[in-house]
């Protein structure tokens, strides 16, 4: 294969750093590309013109309202600042000038204006704490940049999960009333640390955040007081604690006015302390955590300048040995102090951001200068604090590389440091410390960017002014090569483990493909390069193809937002060579908002496309139609050029339900189980004249009972054991197989996997019983009730929870708790139709119409049939179960996260029988939507279920329901039984 190509080939490189002269300095300095490590989103485009709310004239001034309005004009940086905009933008030298020319721009082509003032940066650790509802998400900006990750700001995240948890706890009173006893708010405020500390966590191992920020600064100052560390100790009481007091005062107010920001100064030294805590842990149990930013210095005038000298915050950081304090902003004017900070601590860093371009050109080389009075380079990050307008960006590189060039070539002049010496200084602070810092190795994607420098000689990432660096650190890896097993045996050997005749859908439970665990931008795990990574996957598929070599055609499958499995179909040989050169199918992003018919939903667009690379864990024969081919499934990824994949499309179905079984796994070592009971009714088809389409669809027999061979059901037999014979050739062995109730029903319990296969068999399941029905002229149907006198189809998905020790003793409440709290919200997913709702009626073992659990009762939706073993009733044959399911586990995870007490007790009777007395008694107190339009308006509410699934998935899964409903209504109800009875 030929070699990647590389991102910056005209990168101007030293290939002898000990003979390198003054010009290969300032080319370097001009032409390496830099790591921003604190800056901020771009506005909308509608936002991007300027405003009186945001000035444009702030680009160069941290003042507001008249102070920068009246008078910014006459400072040096002001000044500069429009002359080198004016270069920019080739227009004459005045503000206006320079605002009607950008005017034009951002009109005509407002990406373009972007990408040209991101030149020369290769990532941006971005801080999107700013007025969210006017700025593009931090993912949005990586068309732009290689590397985009979030820093994520924790004084927002404590605001959105107090505002939850008041509303939860029933604080959420309007004007004076919110007047509750002190110690509700000491119970209030334990679970809001418990809630708190294990978000940190969660987004700690979120691979899209680098690190956390406090804006501390702006709130309460730098003097952090540590006295909360010991209020939440083991049978420590809160109740004389001034935590507590100043806590109880702050939510009053906040309930009483509706606004959570927090400026009480025991709190927010209470929220820096518990993410302290927690980030130090981290270094116990994964052996690394998370960089902390802390605002410093030069701000606005909410600032107390006083308090924002980082020497505050000295205690701290030796408090907290573990946790890396990035002391962000140049913390002007405190830089010497900073520096200090910074060069007697190893845990200290020192950003020499923002000063560029607020300040004249002598205040940013004195910044400078006083950056390296004592602080080693190597402990010296560079950022813009670029925000809201890219000239921000652009100025601030441009001032920045001016004043760093002046001032080594000065050092170079005065025989303080050689010329080898003064380009390490550059790419340090430029890029390498910030590189190792935030554990972005980017030197293994990007390796020109090593010998550019002249560190190709380099084994792993180091800064060479401090000679060593920490371990790198791979996140993740969205392959499909093979893991080697333990005892390392050969990726061939590895291959013919799992190239069994028939296929291997089942073969990752011993030797196992390797799925990707995270998502987000990563290097390829140690040791594997793209070549080798493509050719194991060649190896794999081709000892399938050696145990199966009547194979001629490949059905790449994936399935979309309405349960339909869809399909691309090529030669082996086509198949062959997309693996063996990484090149994967395309695909539209209008898939997300497409309906069965491919008609579009509301608010489908036809621009953009993801990827799709074969999972070839899945790889699996076509059984029950005359057909040399076979299936494999796909991680949907996002578009990239990058050989191989790396990065998710953060709407594929298989992999939000991957992210959350690895979510509990990494967090609470749960390894979750899923399997489902697939319910199935035979009906005989009858087509129109010409055969062009279905009619109607008639009852099979009639003479049919439960687990029962009557005479006309003996007529079935050989089609069903022609089905199951074609399962076990798959792997797929069913523990029994019987008649259900309705007439041409029979149910095929499936065995139970880790979550993602779960799903996988199950549709590989409907795809052989589909096949075999169809040669024998008979329709299979998933749909619910086809018959009112009898009941329906289901997918009863059965979930466990398993792992170590009392795993299940300590887990199994909290789990249930999140997925009935969420239950209303989750029937979206599992009920996906109006027909749905036909077949979970009161008193026909379906589920029954509240939400409640109870031991071996099939009234409820969740009858436990054991420890930590549930069977969720309330599920459809129709349907996504990657999303499903995804929901399912992102609801019990947010009980474990909260640790959701269980407030229900177990149901032993019929729920809708046992009267509204006695279902007060048990905890019942809500009912399940009892219609398709309920049951969406409790999704589009659930703000948890749209953080954990993503906006955008929730957002595009209401369109198409939505759509499909407002489809079907117009039909009426014959024909919208046959249509959707010849879809599923």
């Amino acid at each position: 294969m030929a070699p990647q190509p590389e991102l910056y080939p005209t990168l101007h490189r030293v290939r002898d750093l000990e003979t390198a002269g003054i010009e290969d300095l300032q080319q370097i300095i001009q032409t390496f590309p830099a790591i921003d490590n604190h800056a901020h989103n771009m506005l909308t485009e509608e936002n991007a013109y300027g405003s009186a709310e945001y000035p444009f004239e702030c680009i160069t001034s941290e003042a507001q309202g008249h102070a920068l309005t009246d008078h910014v004009h006459t400072s040096l940086a002001h000044m500069r600042g429009v002359k080198h905009l004016a270069e920019f933008y080739q227009c004459p030298e005045t503000l206006q000038d320079v605002k009607a020319a950008r005017y034009e721009w951002v009109r005509r082509d407002y990406p373009g204006l972007i990408k040209k003032c991101f030149e020369g940066t290769h990532a941006i650790m971005m801080d999107d704490g700013l007025s969210p509802e006017i700025i593009h998400s931090f993912k949005w900006h990586r068309q732009f940049v290689p590397t985009v990750s979030r820093i994520v700001r924790i004084e927002a995240v404590a605001s959105e999960l107090l505002e939850h948890l008041a509303h939860a706890a029933g604080f959420m009173r309007v004007g004076l009333d919110a007047d509750w006893d002190i110690s509700q708010t000491e119970s209030f405020l334990v679970r809001f640390n418990t809630v708190f500390r294990n978000q940190i966590r969660t987004l700690a191992n979120d691979p899209d955040v680098r690190g956390f920020k406090s804006v501390i600064c702006y709130r309460s100052g730098l003097d952090i007081g540590l006295e909360s560390r010991k209020n939440f100790r083991p049978h420590q009481s809160l109740t004389e604690s001034s935590l507590l007091q100043s806590f109880h005062d702050f939510l009053q107010k906040a309930v009483r006015d509706h606004k959570y920001r927090i400026q009480q100064k025991e709190v927010n030294d209470f929220l820096v302390v518990a993410v302290c805590d927690v980030l130090e842990k981290l270094v116990d149990t994964d052996g690394e955590n998370l960089p902390f930013q802390f605002h410093t210095g030069l701000g606005d005038t909410d600032i107390d300048l006083v308090k924002a000298n980082p020497a505050y915050m000295q205690p701290l950081i030796e408090a907290f040995p573990q946790v890396d304090f990035v002391i962000l902003h140049s913390s002007y004017p405190y830089t010497r102090e900073a520096g200090y900070l910074a060069a007697n601590y190893s845990n200290a860093w020192l950003d020499i951001g923002e000063a560029f371009p607020m300040l004249s050109r002598d205040g940013e080389e004195s910044v400078l200068r006083q950056a390296l009075e004592l602080t080693p380079s190597s402990k010296i990050l560079w950022s813009t604090d670029g925000h809201f307008y890219p000239e921000t960006y652009w100025l601030a590189n441009k001032h920045f590389r001016e004043a760093l060039e002046r001032l080594l070539t000065s050092y170079i002049a005065a025989g303080d440091v050689t010329v080898a010496q003064a380009i390490d200084i550059a790419v340090d602070i430029m890029f390498w410390n910030s590189n190792l810092l935030y554990k972005l190795d980017e030197e293994r994607k990007y390796p020109e960017l090593l010998r550019a420098c002249g560190r190709e000689a380099v084994d792993s990432m180091r800064t060479l002014v401090n000679g060593g660096s920490k371990a790198p650190s791979f996140k993740s890896y969205a392959s499909t090569a093979v893991a080697a097993p333990a005892g390392g045996a050969s990726s061939s050997a590895a291959a013919a483990a799992v190239a069994r005749p028939g296929a291997s859908l089942n073969a990752a439970s011993s030797t196992s493909l390797s799925l990707p665990l995270r998502s987000g931008s990563a290097s390829a795990p140690s040791g594997q390069n793209s070549t080798a990574i493509l050719a194991q996957n060649v190896t794999v598929f081709d000892a399938f193809l050696q145990t199966n070599p009547g194979i001629k055609y490949m059905w790449v499958q994936y399935l979309d937002y309405t349960g339909t499995l869809r399909n691309r179909m090529m030669t082996v040989q086509q198949f062959k060579k997309q693996l063996s050169t990484g090149k994967p199918l395309c695909c539209t992003t209008a898939l997300t908002r497409l309906m069965q018919d491919d008609y579009p939903a509301t608010g489908c667009s036809a621009t953009g496309q993801f990827l799709m690379i074969p999972d070839l864990s899945t790889l699996s024969l076509n059984k029950g139609i005359s057909s040399p081919s076979a299936t494999v499934q796909t991680w949907w990824m996002a578009d990239s050029e990058q050989v191989p994949l790396v990065e998710h499309y953060d709407r594929c179905p298989r992999w939000l339900l991957q992210s959350q079984a690895d979510a509990l796994k990494s967090e609470f070592n749960i390894s979750m189980l899923v399997g489902f009971e697939l319910e199935i009714i035979f009906m005989r088809p009858v087509l129109n004249e010409n055969k062009s389409d279905f009619v109607e669809f008639e009852p099979l027999h009639m003479v049919h009972s439960w687990s029962n061979m009557t005479w006309q059901q003996i007529d079935m037999l050989p089609i069903i054991e022609e089905i199951v014979e074609n399962l076990g050739d798959l792997d797929i062995h069913l523990s029994q197989f019987h008649s259900e109730a309705a007439p041409g029903q029979w149910e095929f319990p499936l065995p139970a996997f880790e979550p993602v296969k779960a799903v996988d068999v199950l549709f590989k399941a409907k795809d052989v019983i589909r096949n075999v029905a169809k040669k024998h002229g008979l329709k299979a149907t998933c749909y619910p009730r086809p018959y009112a006198f009898s009941p329906g189809s289901a997918n009863h998905a059965h979930f466990s929870i398993n792992g170590p020790g009392d795993t299940v003793e300590k887990y199994e409440a909290p789990f249930l708790a999140g997925v009935l709290e969420h239950l209303p919200a989750l029937i979206a997913f599992l009920l996906p139709f109006e027909e749905s709702y036909q077949r979970v009626n009161a008193g026909i073992w379906a589920g029954g119409e509240y939400v409640c659990w109870g031991t071996q009762n099939k009234e409820v939706p969740l009858r436990k049939c054991g420890p930590g073993h549930f069977e969720l009733k309330t599920v459809d044959g129709m349907g996504n179960s990657y999303l499903s399911m995804a929901a399912l586990l992102a609801s019990g995870l947010h009980g474990l996260r909260q640790d959701l007490k269980l407030e229900h007790k177990d149901c032993t009777g019929d729920p809708t029988g046992i009267g509204e007395e006695e279902r007060q008694k048990l905890g019942i107190t809500t009912q399940l939507p009892n219609t398709l339009e309920k049951s969406l308006k409790a999704l589009d509410r659930d703000k948890v279920l749209r953080r954990a699934l993503g906006y955008a998935v929730v957002d595009d899964y209401l369109a198409v329901s939505e759509s499909l409903m407002a489809k079907l209504r117009g039909f009426g109800d014959e024909k919208r039984r046959v249509w959707l009875m010849a879809r599923y």
